[in-house]
């Protein structure tokens, strides 16, 4: 669909709104004009509110070209500090701004446009001839609204996995044809970290290059306003034959060529990175997944350590989060007592249990006892995490 000015205001990410500009044959030297100061004002506006506020305000201005020019000025500067946690900072602030607008769209087909083009996603509007619009809830006992979008069950499960709360589980969804049902909310939750990383790459393809003096100086200024980078986490040293189970299953089905469940990838890249272990070493552990693609790799293993998109580090998942996804791999002795698989292996634990009387016995019932991983529950979770498909290379 063609995008009107009004929209390009709100989405400026769109490769339209550059087009637009292109169009006006605008330089670089040209924003040392008096013509462009209010683009230029615009521009430094946007970036002092993302570091003051951590969001680019949703006001737009009343001429439409200004917020439409001011948005690659303002990635110029950023990108001009060098700054790379500036840029995280920036491209999380502006995608605040582009969920505000994407959550209060009340035109369906920029929605659909913008997930298809843009984010890789097939959503289909569910409203219209051929679908349903309700359906009998046994729950409450009525006619309740259907969701008004779909989109395909394993674009859903690559976004949901990090999702903590019971609302994203699979289970607890309303699935139909292979599809799942998602409000306007739910869309721009699943792919809030997908619109930071694709802004974030505007400013790292941003070519550098001289600016004219009025641009310098905001640049400079910038930088004084910019708040230090985020302490990394703490470094853990383990050596791997003091990996957890769970992790060396995923190593092995690695080495072994086999597709490894996405839960499985996330477990890995999190825990590998709190050890100690490079961006490098990880994707190198990769070459023999299915369908295995090293820049996209690179890009999960990079973002899981908050070195892209909005900068968040994520956290090693919890031995029950695991069991929950068919990924934990109980040791009933090594494995007793821990909740995370940084804990492991819990041999403090184990000594301080036996020095205090715990005898052989009650071992021999900890591993005979029903865990969720006993011998057979994990050729089943295997079977089970070898049959998913999730394509996170």
């Amino acid at each position: 669909m063609q995008f009107g000015s009004d929209d390009l205001a709100k989405y400026t990410f769109l490769p339209e709104a550059g087009d637009f500009i292109r169009a006006q044959g605008i330089e670089l030297s040209d924003l040392s004009r008096p013509d462009y100061v209010n683009v230029v004002n615009r521009a430094r506006e946007r970036i002092v509110e993302a570091i003051t506020k951590g969001r680019v305000s949703d006001q737009i201005a009343k001429n439409k070209e200004i917020e439409i020019m001011s948005f690659p000025v303002s990635l110029v500067l950023v990108r001009s500090t060098n700054l790379d946690h500036l840029m995280s900072l920036y491209a999380g602030a502006e995608a605040s701004r582009v969920e505000y607008f994407l959550s209060n769209e009340r035109n369906p087909r920029i929605i659909e446009d913008i997930f298809k083009d843009y984010i890789g996603v097939e959503l289909e509007h569910t409203s219209g001839k051929g679908h349903l619009s309700a359906y009998y809830s046994t729950t409450s006992n009525l006619f309740l609204s259907l969701p008004p979008f779909r989109i395909p069950i394993m674009e859903y499960l690559k976004r949901a996995v990090g999702l903590r709360k019971p609302e994203w589980k699979l289970v607890n969804r309303m699935v139909s044809n292979g599809k799942v049902f998602v409000t306007q909310e739910d869309i721009i939750h699943l792919i809030r970290e997908e619109i930071k990383a694709m802004i974030y790459q505007r400013l790292k393809d941003t070519k550098l290059a001289k600016l004219p003096e009025n641009l310098e100086r905001i640049s400079k200024e910038i930088i004084k306003m910019a708040p230090p980078p985020r302490e990394s986490f703490t470094i853990l040293k383990v050596g791997p034959e003091n990996y957890p189970p769970c992790v060396r299953e995923a190593l092995k089905l690695l080495e072994k060529g086999e597709n490894v469940p996405h839960y499985g990838r996330f477990l890995l890249a999190t825990y590998l990175l709190r050890v100690g272990k490079s961006v490098d070493d990880i994707v190198a552990l990769f070459p023999k997944a299915p369908n295995f693609k090293q820049n996209v790799t690179r890009y999960q293993v990079e973002h899981i350590a908050g070195l892209k998109g909005g900068r968040t580090k994520y956290s090693v998942p919890s031995c029950k989060t695991l069991q929950t996804h068919s990924f934990c791999f109980m040791d009933p002795i090594k494995c007793r007592g821990i909740s995370s698989p940084l804990q492991y292996p819990a041999d403090r634990r184990r000594s301080r249990m036996q020095d205090e009387g715990t005898g052989r016995g009650e071992e021999e019932e900890a591993r005979k006892g029903s865990q969720p991983n006993s011998n057979r529950e994990r050729e089943r979770a295997v079977k089970r995490n070898r049959r998913q498909t999730v394509d996170w290379t």
